[in-house]
C-alpha cells in the first residue's frame, strides 16, 4: 500500500506541474517560456502557437476515458500498475498514430499565411495604409488564420502600437518561416519606408515554395511513421489478447513481477520514443522570439492583462527607432 500511495502522489504532482506549466503565470518572465515549456504546450494543445480546438476535445475524452478505464483495468486484471499503464496508452496511443498532424497543420497555416501576404501586398500597392490594409484584411483572411488575423486586427483597432500588435500575432503563429513575413511588417510600423508591397509579394512566393518543400519532406517522413505504427498495433493486440488470460497475467500481481512489467513498459516505450525522434526535427529558432535574459522584449502590464477578446486602455503610438532589432 505504500508503495501505491507514492505512485499516487507522484501522478498528482506531476500532473499539477504540467498544468502550471501549461498555464504560466502573470509574471513578465512567462513573456518567454522555455524551451520545454514550449514543447510540453505544443504536445498538449496539438500546436506551439494557438491551442487546436480539436486537440483541446480530445484532451477532455482522454482525460475521462482515463480516469475510468484505470480503476475497471485494475479491477478486471488484479494488476495495480495498470492504473498508470491504461493513462499512459489512452494518451501514447493516438499521440504516436497521429504523428504528422501538428506538422500538417503547420504547413497549412503557413500555405494560409503566403496566400494573407499576398492579399495584403496587393492592399498595399492601392496605397492604403499598413494598419488600415491589416484592418481591412480580416474580412477576406484564410480560414486557418481567422481568428488569428481577427485578433491582430481588433488590437489595432483597440490602439496597441503596431509593433506590439505584430509580436502578439508573432507569437500566435509561432514559427520561423512567419517571423521573416512579420519581421518586415514590424520593421514598417517603426520605419515608413517604401517597397514594402514588393517584399511582401517576394516573402509569399518564398512562403509558397517552403511549403512545397515541407509536403515533400512530411511525406518521406510518413513511410517510417507507418512502419512504426504498425510495429506498436502489433505488439499492443498481443498485450490485449494476453490479459484476457489470467493464468499469464498471474504472475505480474506481485511487487516483483509489477517492478519487471515497469521495466518493460520503459523499455517499450523507449524504443518507440527513439524511433520516432529519427523521423521527426527540432523546430527553427524564431527571430521575433523575445530573449529569455532580458526583460526588454516583456509585454506591458496593462497589454499582458489583456487577452484575444479584450480591449486594452488606449496607447501612445512611440516615436520610430531607426536600427532597432528584432530581438
Amino acid at each position: 500500500m505504500l508503495l501505491y500511495a507514492v505512485c499516487g502522489a507522484a501522478l498528482i504532482a506531476g500532473l499539477v506541474g504540467l498544468v502550471v506549466g501549461l498555464i504560466g503565470s502573470d509574471t513578465p518572465e512567462a513573456a518567454a517560456p522555455s524551451p520545454l515549456a514550449l514543447r510540453l504546450r505544443t504536445l498538449w494543445y496539438g500546436a506551439p502557437g494557438t491551442a487546436d480546438p480539436g486537440t483541446l476535445r480530445l484532451r477532455r475524452i482522454q482525460l475521462g476515458a482515463s480516469a475510468v478505464g484505470g480503476p475497471l483495468m485494475w479491477l478486471f486484471s488484479g494488476i495495480p500498475l495498470t492504473l498508470l499503464l491504461v493513462p499512459a496508452a489512452v494518451f501514447g496511443i493516438p499521440w504516436l498514430f497521429d504523428t504528422t498532424r501538428s506538422n500538417t497543420r503547420r504547413v497549412e497555416k503557413l500555405e494560409a499565411l503566403a496566400e494573407w501576404t499576398q492579399r495584403l501586398a496587393d492592399v498595399l500597392l492601392l496605397g492604403v495604409g499598413l494598419e488600415q490594409a491589416i484592418v481591412t484584411s480580416r474580412r477576406t483572411a484564410p480560414a486557418l488564420l481567422e481568428d488569428e488575423i481577427a485578433d491582430l486586427a481588433s488590437r489595432l483597432q483597440a490602439r496597441w502600437r503596431p509593433e506590439d500588435a505584430l509580436r502578439a500575432f508573432a507569437d500566435q503563429l509561432c514559427d520561423a518561416t512567419a517571423d521573416k513575413v512579420l519581421a518586415a511588417l514590424v520593421l514598417r510600423a517603426t520605419d515608413r519606408g517604401p517597397g514594402l508591397a514588393r517584399a511582401l509579394a517576394d516573402m509569399a512566393e518564398s512562403v509558397r515554395e517552403e511549403v512545397r518543400q515541407r509536403r515533400a519532406i512530411e511525406a518521406d517522413r510518413a513511410k517510417h511513421r507507418t512502419t512504426v505504427r504498425w510495429l506498436v498495433t502489433i505488439i499492443l493486440g498481443v498485450v490485449v489478447v494476453g490479459s484476457f488470460n489470467h493464468r499469464y497475467t498471474a504472475p505480474y500481481g506481485t511487487v516483483l513481477g509489477q517492478l519487471v512489467l515497469a521495466l518493460l513498459a520503459a523499455a517499450f516505450v523507449g524504443v518507440i520514443l527513439w524511433m520516432r525522434n529519427l523521423a521527426a526535427h527540432p523546430p527553427l529558432p524564431r527571430l521575433l522570439e523575445p530573449d529569455r535574459r532580458s526583460r526588454a522584449g516583456a509585454p506591458r502590464p496593462e497589454a499582458a492583462a489583456t487577452g484575444p477578446g479584450d480591449v486594452p486602455e488606449p496607447q501612445r503610438a512611440a516615436p520610430a527607432t531607426p536600427g532597432k532589432e528584432l530581438r
